[in-house]
């Protein structure tokens, strides 16, 4: 079986929904994390990868005069493509939206990724450098903010199927 059985997805919904939202996501989360078909997937030479992105973006860093329109944070929405040369060592690219209550960000981001496959385990570590750049502006009248940067990441891909990380 490649993911949690039917019955359990149920069982989980009906939980969840008694829980609510957060909770909802939280036990998915758990039924999938705990199904018999979790397995590694080794990421091998040719491979197409996309992934959905989710979460939340802060501005540490601002300087008053130049994003003085840009808000402190928003919900990032977004998708990221590797395409994997060598196993892993991967072309990644990056289209990841932020939106805020008065504000809307297009982030865009190209660069490489270094993946340890090596380990044989279903978590799969990365590491990645990529160019970025955003153009943003108000919902409204106001000024259009631009910028260019850059990003460098590390973080764990949990692969539950060979298609889903």
């Amino acid at each position: 079986m490649a993911f949690a059985s039917f019955a359990s997805l149920r069982a989980a919904r009906r939980v969840a929904r008694a829980l609510g939202v957060a909770a909802a996501v939280v036990v998915v989360a758990l039924v999938a994390l705990g199904s018999t078909g979790a397995r590694a997937y080794t990421v091998s030479p040719g491979d197409f990868l996309l992934r959905p992105v989710v979460g939340a973006a802060v501005n540490v860093v601002r300087f008053p005069a130049a994003t003085r329109a840009t808000p402190q944070g928003g919900m990032v929405l977004g998708l990221d493509v590797d395409y994997s040369f060598d196993g892993p060592i991967n072309v990644t690219a990056a289209f990841r939206p932020v939106l805020s209550s008065d504000y809307v960000d297009a982030d865009l981001g190209a660069g490489i990724k270094y993946r340890v496959v090596q380990l044989g385990a279903p978590f799969i570590p990365y590491a990645s450098a990529m160019l970025t750049t955003k153009l943003g502006g108000p919902i409204g009248p106001g000024d259009v903010h631009s910028n260019l940067g850059g990003r460098i990441a590390a973080a764990v891909d949990y692969f539950v199927m060979p298609t889903f990380a």
